[in-house]
């Protein structure tokens, strides 16, 4: 078999802001770049060193080392096997093994993350709730929806700078993503919004939470837009990196008529009924909602053209969109200043 090489999505700072370690990212450009080595096996090779590291560490007490262990091996078992379309027993181990190390760093958090379980339909929808070491009464709550091949293990660091600024989070695989999809057989749905709404009715149930905003990334970012759309409680909205039409994807990237095919969990020509039926048409002219668009100049899948349309339909009386000169798909390239700003933009709203 020849040698895997990176993903192509998997640009440097994506890799970085996303949690691989420094060290590992010079690791893993001098053993698949440089001599050549298969970057799926580098990435497991290189996540169980970390994960090893961290139970050594755990064992002798050093939670902190642990913590940073565990999170390290999280982001190897991630970027190695996020250009693994099919769901193979390889991709499906290395996703196993990235939740389970994402889940053994989020007990060592300090607070801990939460573990939730939504039902929904006939699976329920797995996630974790990150919180500010100062909770308030009526705590505000931003749900985070990652897109269609990060997941919620890689928006987590995203939502950390929710987190740093007093937010909560309910950081989540909806139908679809990640574990929900994958481990829980709930696939993607066209009116994915009823999807979000069940997660507002479990905040709202919960009894600590007070404002609700949604978030979203890349497809994630087309789907809260839906969200926002059609849920009137709903406090704000970011879209980064979203889209008016998912399907303008296939335009550069054509085999993500299979990737798709496998989220929604049909044979591969569903799609040609399915993709029509992806759109915000009729729609963005309902979000109301206080709504920040970001984007990248460069987005190489998702138009500028797209976003702006969202913008312009949406009857936001509060409304903005942030384009990143040379930026490219959900800012990447300019990821500290995207993320700290959406963080702060939804803090101006929901925090007192």
């Amino acid at each position: 078999m020849d040698s895997r090489s990176r993903p192509v999505a998997q640009v440097p700072s994506r890799l970085l802001s996303g949690g691989v370690d420094f060290c590992d990212y010079l690791r893993l450009q001098d053993r698949t770049e440089a001599i050549g080595e298969d970057w799926v096996a580098v990435c497991e090779d290189l996540g169980d060193l970390a994960a090893a590291h961290a139970r050594r560490a755990l064992d002798a007490g050093h939670l902190t080392t642990a913590r940073l262990f565990f999170r390290n091996a999280e982001a190897l078992y991630r970027v190695g096997q996020y250009g693994l379309t099919e769901l193979t027993d390889e991709k499906l181990r290395l996703y196993r093994n990235l939740t389970d190390s994402f889940a053994e760093a989020a007990r060592l958090d300090d607070p801990p993350y939460e573990e939730v379980n939504i039902p929904y339909r006939e699976f329920a929808m797995h996630g974790w709730i990150q919180r500010p070491a100062r909770v308030r009464r009526n705590q505000p709550i931003v749900i985070v929806i990652p897109g269609a091949t990060g997941f919620k293990e890689e928006t987590a660091a995203e939502a950390q700078y929710m987190v740093d600024r007093g937010l909560a989070v309910l950081n989540i695989d909806g139908p679809g993503q990640g574990v929900t999809c994958y481990f829980n057989h709930g696939y993607l749905e066209i009116e994915i919004e009823r999807a979000y709404r069940v997660m507002v009715d479990h905040l709202r149930a919960d009894g600590r939470f007070g404002e609700i905003a949604i978030s979203g990334r890349s497809t994630g970012g087309y789907y809260v837009a839906r969200a926002a759309a059609t849920d009137d409680r709903l406090a704000a909205c970011v879209i980064n990196g979203g889209s008016y039409y998912p399907a303008e994807i296939l335009n550069v990237r054509p085999w993500y008529v299979r990737k798709f095919a496998i989220l929604f969990g049909v044979a591969d020509e569903a799609m040609k009924d399915l993709f029509p039926l992806m759109t915000l048409d009729g729609l963005a002219e309902r979000i109301a909602c206080p709504l920040l668009i970001v984007h990248g100049e460069a987005d190489p899948i998702f138009t500028v053209e797209g976003v702006q349309r969202i913008h312009d339909e949406a009857r936001s009386t509060d409304k903005e969109i942030r384009i990143y000169p040379g930026a490219g798909h959900c800012a990447n390239g300019s990821e500290t200043e995207a993320y700290s700003g959406m963080a702060d933009w939804l803090a101006d709203r929901l925090l007192p």
